[in-house]
């Protein structure tokens, strides 16, 4: 079975980080192993590599440590999830922002098999955008929910592509799943990046999805 790795440092308590990789590795044949985030965080794309992981799961107890964790996650071809102390599992509905970029075609293939192994129902949320770019990702990405036979809904967002993540983060989900900035430029590296500031707004656990066109390992 491919792994869910869980980081754990020294004598963290990461419960429910550990209940939401259980849950998913039972209902989607994988097994769960512990990571030492001491000895692996920063070489933790080449143990994904080599364990031939199928995700990255990390317990936020300190969101001041977060930059920390997404500079590690910058170079690995699989998702990773951030689940915060406190959450519980749950699958029944997932948020799926999506913007205009490119990338974000790249989060239907990964919403579409956890919504069809969980049963769940996917809201899509459209940015308040000029031109087609992202009409035409939720399109692409409408096309694959409807081949999986997964119940999905398009809600119209109040906020442009830079923003609708973060808007997301604020709706009635169980689930998120997001993309990572493509580039750090220098907002980025003087107020964050738009996915530190959604995963720290976030009252459910958040999927990152690196913006990489081989990202396809959990749902081959």
């Amino acid at each position: 079975m491919r792994p869910i790795a869980i980081l754990k440092r020294n004598e963290q308590n990461v419960l429910a980080a550990e209940e939401w990789s259980r849950a998913v590795a039972v209902k989607m044949g994988f097994e769960v192993k512990f990571v030492a985030e001491n000895e692996y965080l920063d070489i933790i794309d080449d143990w994904v590599e080599r364990e031939d992981a199928a995700m990255v799961v990390c317990q936020m107890d300190d969101t001041r440590r977060l930059q920390h964790y997404l500079n590690a996650f910058r170079r690995l071809r699989v998702p990773y999830v951030f689940v915060k102390e406190g959450m519980s599992f749950a699958m029944g509905k997932i948020g799926l922002p999506v913007t205009r970029y490119e990338e974000d075609k790249e989060k239907g293939p990964f919403c579409g098999s956890f919504a069809r192994n969980f049963g769940s129902k996917v809201t899509i949320y459209k940015p308040k955008d000029y031109g087609t770019m992202a009409a035409r990702n939720i399109e692409s990405i409408a096309g694959l929910l409807q081949k999986e036979s997964v119940e999905y809904v398009i809600e119209y967002g109040r906020r442009n592509s830079d923003q609708i993540e973060t808007e997301a983060a604020d709706m009635e989900n169980d689930f998120l799943i997001i993309s990572a900035s493509r580039d750090y430029g220098w907002d980025d590296l003087i107020f964050g990046p738009k996915e530190r500031k959604t995963i720290k707004r976030a009252k459910t656990p958040v999927m990152v999805i690196n913006p990489r066109g081989d990202l396809y390992p959990l749902c081959n």
